[in-house]
């Protein structure tokens, strides 16, 4: 499955997130981690996060079959004409298989 979490919670819990979701996704830009992970590793990752969350912590997930069910792109302003250009975000790749 392909997943994206982010999280909105008090500043001195953000690194416990952040070290957290690190070992199961790419962090993508401050509070937001994207990635593919199999059953096995989505399951640790829940069960991970039932230890650190508190009430009151704010967690937001995409969760889709796999990434080719998804689109996912970055938008980056062109410094030459100001517009908005899309970045592919082919990276998310944790050395998973997708069954």
């Amino acid at each position: 499955m392909f997943l994206v979490i982010t999280y909105d919670v008090p500043s001195e819990r953000t690194e416990i997130y952040k070290k957290l979701l690190v070992k199961f996704l790419t962090h993508e830009q401050n509070s937001v981690f994207a990635g593919d992970l199999t059953d096995s590793r989505y399951r640790k990752l829940r069960a991970a996060l039932v230890r650190v969350a508190e009430p009151g912590d704010r967690l937001l997930q995409f969760q889709t079959a796999n990434r080719h069910n998804l689109r996912a792109v970055s938008l980056v302003k062109n410094e030459g004409n100001g517009a908005l250009e899309e970045k592919e975000l082919l990276h998310h790749s944790m050395g998973s298989l997708i069954l």
